[in-house]
């Protein structure tokens, strides 16, 4: 009896930590990542918008990405930059200084969620004015 009662104490102590949810931290995110987002946005009218790109993250969450944005068959080149903020429950936010064409689009804020041990990531940026959902795939973690 001893000996099954020390078994059941043993596995209280183990058994939660590996039922833990996810740790993500800054780092979680450092590395290569290729994005994609689709959606509408707003012009005159809600426009259909893809976007396709390439972003790298360092260990403190600093994020610089460039891409390419499809806006109603319109193709603009696209840079950004931001500071993320990833939580230990793998959720976050992030501001990126965003340029269409060269020239200032404001801030994009995108929260987020990370995933697959910590190599995708979905976005939704909330203050766009339209409906786009974003996904990134890290494609080298070794930045």
């Amino acid at each position: 009896m001893k000996r099954l009662s020390l078994i059941l104490m043993i596995s209280c102590l183990v058994v939660p930590s590996a039922f833990a949810g996810p740790a993500c931290r800054s780092d979680t995110t450092k590395g290569s990542w290729v994005y994609t987002c689709e959606g509408l946005l707003p012009g005159p009218q809600l426009t259909p918008t893809r976007m396709l790109g390439h972003c790298t993250a360092n260990r403190t969450a600093d994020w610089n990405c460039e891409g390419t944005v499809n806006l109603g068959g319109q193709i603009i080149p696209q840079q950004l930059t931001g500071q993320a903020n990833n939580l230990p429950n793998c959720t976050g936010k992030i501001s990126y200084q965003h340029t269409l064409g060269g020239a200032s689009a404001g801030s994009l804020d995108i929260q987020f969620v990370i995933h697959d041990s910590g190599n995708a990531i979905h976005g939704l940026p909330v203050n766009s004015g339209g409906v786009l959902a974003c996904t990134l795939r890290r494609i080298n973690a070794n930045n």
